[in-house]
C-alpha cells in the first residue's frame, strides 16, 4: 500500500488465481500515521485484535447479531460486520511508507517516520515487533503469577478465584482467545537493540 492507501502491483504478483485478498487501506494509513505520533512522542503502542500474522489472505468477512455468527447480508443495520486484521499488511504498509530511505533493520521491522540527525541510532526510532499471539503475550507479561496472587489472597471468595481462573483461561488457551488475537507493538528499542518485554 502506498501513502495514498493504494494497493501497489508487487503485492498481486505472487498471487494465484482465485486467491481472496482482504484489504483494508485505512486501517494501514491509521497506523502510519500512529507510528508517526510515536516517534515524535516518543511513546509506544499496542495493538490487540484478532486476525493473522502469516501474511497472504484469506476470507474472513462475518456479521453478528445476539453474540451469534449470522450471514452479514442477513438483517442490514442490525448486524456487527467484521473481519481479521492482516497484522503482517499493517507492518508491510507501515514500513514501506514510512522507511523508504533507511536502512536494513532486524527483522526489517523498521517504521522509522522522519528523518533526523540521530537516525544512525536505533533508540530514536520506532520498530513493529510481533505480532504474537494474545496468550503467549500474557504469560511473557506475568499474567500466571498475578492469577496466582489474587486467587491465594485471603480476601478472595472461592466464587471470586473461580470466575478469575475462568478469565484467565479464556484469554490465554490456544481454542479460547489466546492463539487468534494476536498482540503487535510499535516502540522504541530499548537502548537502540532490544525489543519491549514480551516482544
Amino acid at each position: 500500500v502506498d501513502e495514498n492507501g493504494i494497493m501497489m502491483k508487487e503485492a498481486n504478483d505472487t498471487a494465484p488465481e482465485g486467491t481472496i485478498v482482504e484489504v483494508c487501506p485505512e486501517g494501514i494509513l491509521l497506523v502510519q500515521d500512529l507510528a508517526e505520533f510515536l516517534k515524535k512522542t516518543r511513546g509506544a503502542g499496542l495493538l490487540v485484535d484478532y486476525g493473522y500474522d502469516h501474511g497472504g489472505s484469506t476470507d474472513s468477512l462475518r456479521g453478528f447479531y445476539r453474540h451469534k455468527q449470522v450471514p452479514f447480508f442477513s438483517r442490514p443495520g442490525e448486524i456487527d460486520i467484521t473481519a481479521d486484521v492482516d497484522f503482517q499488511a499493517i507492518k508491510h504498509g507501515v514500513n514501506n511508507n514510512n522507511n523508504r530511505n533507511s536502512g536494513s533493520t532486524p527483522g526489517g521491522m523498521i517504521l522509522q517516520t522522519t528523518s533526523t540527525d540521530d537516525d544512525d541510532n536505533n533508540s530514536n526510532k520506532v520498530f513493529a515487533h510481533g505480532p504474537v499471539p494474545q496468550g503467549k503475550f500474557l504469560a511473557s507479561m506475568g499474567a500466571m503469577e498475578r492469577v496466582v496472587a489474587l486467587i491465594e489472597d485471603d480476601n478472595t471468595t472461592d466464587e471470586e478465584a473461580d470466575e478469575i481462573y475462568k478469565s484467565f483461561e479464556r484469554l490465554v488457551s490456544a481454542d479460547q482467545m489466546g492463539e487468534r488475537y494476536k498482540v503487535l507493538s510499535l516502540a522504541t528499542m530499548k537502548d537502540g537493540i532490544f525489543a519491549p518485554p514480551g516482544f
